[in-house]
C-alpha cells in the first residue's frame, strides 16, 4: 500500500519539479519517496483543468524569417532545446509538436 504524504509535501514536491532546476528524480530522493510517485503527481497535476494562464507563461518572440540564426529555448525543468532553424514553419512545426504532446 502506497505510504500516504501531505498535501504540503505533495505541493512542495511539484514546486521543486516546475519552477527549480531539480528533475522529478532527484525530487523524489530529496523528499524520500519514489520517482513512480513524483511523477504521478505531475501526471495528476498536468490533467488538471486548470486555465493555461494559471499553469503556463508565455515570452513574447518577434521572429524573423531567416533560417541562418539560431535560437536556445530553455525549460523550467534545465532541458534546453537548440534550434538552428528558427524560421516561421519550423517554429510553428515545434509549438505544434509541443501542444500535441501536453
Amino acid at each position: 500500500m502506497p505510504r500516504p504524504y501531505s498535501s504540503q509535501v505533495r505541493h512542495r514536491a511539484l514546486s521543486l519539479v516546475l519552477e527549480s532546476q531539480k528533475s522529478a528524480r532527484q525530487v523524489a530522493r530529496d523528499i524520500g519517496c519514489s520517482f513512480d510517485t513524483v511523477h504521478r503527481w505531475l501526471r495528476e497535476y498536468r490533467q488538471q483543468d486548470i486555465p493555461p494562464s494559471d499553469k503556463t507563461s508565455f515570452v513574447p518572440v518577434n521572429v524573423i524569417d531567416n533560417p541562418n540564426h539560431s535560437a536556445e529555448i530553455v525549460l523550467p525543468n534545465g532541458i534546453a532545446i537548440r534550434l538552428t532553424d528558427v524560421s516561421q514553419g519550423s517554429l510553428a512545426e515545434l509549438v505544434h509538436a509541443l501542444a500535441s504532446s501536453c
